[in-house]
């Protein structure tokens, strides 16, 4: 069974900020307990909460990485994943607060979603691939209930707000343009000549003089289509040796410059290859088209809705914390210096 994808551990996490070293808790015999990271109203995120979700990214990147530059990934990653969980909090808080929740059922049958998407069959292949990402099955499905909640939040108070009209999306790909053009191509019909294996130079001569021939029968007028449906030796003969639309990238290197300088409507000398001996004909030729807007408009309609969604996310966000006590204590190391957390009262 392939391991897990991110996307298969989450539904839906917010990026943020990140962090390192907070207020210590300590026993009375100096032992450190544990560290506050932040504060989210009444509660509290802590280092080792942090750490415990990180520990199989830890373990991956201690491979890698040694010394000081272990120590500022871990504090980066630690830094991110604080800032979500303030985020994630802020959002269960907001959801408890309008009565939003989801129940078992809805848990089972989005787990039977994931399971069914990564080919999973049985959920004790599951429950081993979930331990060798150091998660046990009660803690995926509570982590996952959390995931759910903020997107049925998510969904009722920032996305049913996005709406993308007509009008937007043809300005947008009007403005933009450029940014959809398809790469050059041009539309070929070919004779082929073979040549056998490690030909010999007098082998070689037999080919081409063959292909001169042809090439007198083409300026003469013959039809080209004529003359590869009787003399070329390539796949495409029966059709008249038309190839359709190809791009650089699907030419062979030697028919890469003729096939783009030959005027359209005319045909090439003989071109040698390690295949065997060509002769094209450019049949129509276009220099980066435009795609069809028809072609993109729901492309465009998608990351159109995605960057308006995630805008509008950042503001609702900042509208929660504004109505929020948060508290970050803890300190990010950035490698070009360090900043402390901020209080944001209520």
């Amino acid at each position: 069974m392939p391991p897990l994808t991110p996307a298969f551990l989450s539904f839906f996490l917010f990026a943020g900020a990140s962090l390192f070293l907070a207020g210590e808790s300590r026993a009375d015999d100096g032992v450190m307990l544990d560290s506050i990271m932040a504060v989210v109203n009444h509660h509290s995120i802590t280092k080792s909460e942090v750490d415990r979700e990180l520990k199989p990214t830890f373990e991956k990147i201690h491979a890698t990485y040694q010394g000081p530059a272990y120590l500022q990934l871990v504090a980066s990653l630690e830094y991110n994943v604080m800032m979500k969980k303030i985020n994630e909090r802020l959002e269960l808080e907001e959801a408890d607060r309008l009565g939003l929740s989801v129940t078992d059922d809805e848990v089972d049958h989005a787990i039977d979603d994931i399971m069914q998407k990564n080919n999973i069959q049985e959920r004790w292949q599951l429950k081993n691939a979930l331990a060798s990402q150091g998660l046990t099955f009660h803690q995926y499905r509570k982590k996952l209930k959390k995931q759910l909640t903020v997107m049925k939040l998510v969904n009722q108070e920032v996305r049913s707000t996005v709406v993308i009209s007509p009008d937007e999306v043809r300005d947008y790909f009007l403005k933009h343009r450029d940014d959809y053009r398809l790469p050059s191509h041009v539309s070929l019909a070919d004779i082929f000549l073979a040549l056998p294996d490690n030909p010999t130079p007098a082998q070689v001569a037999q080919v081409r003089k063959k292909g001169e021939h042809i090439l007198r029968q083409i300026s003469r007028g013959d039809d080209f289509e004529m003359l590869a449906g009787s003399e070329s030796q390539g796949p495409n003969a029966e059709s008249g040796g038309v190839l359709g639309n190809l791009t650089k990238d699907q030419l062979l290197p030697e028919l890469i410059g003729p096939a783009f300088s030959v005027p359209v409507g005319k045909t090439s000398g003989l071109i040698q290859t390690g295949r065997g001996i060509y002769i094209i004909k450019v049949l129509s030729r276009e220099a980066q088209p435009y795609q069809k807007f028809d072609d993109i408009k729901q492309t465009i309609l998608n990351t159109l809705t995605k960057k308006t969604t995630e805008k509008r996310l950042r503001l609702w966000l900042e509208k929660l914390r504004a109505h929020s006590y948060v508290a970050i204590y803890a300190r990010r190391e950035n490698g070009t210096g360090s900043s402390t957390g901020a209080v944001i009262p209520q």
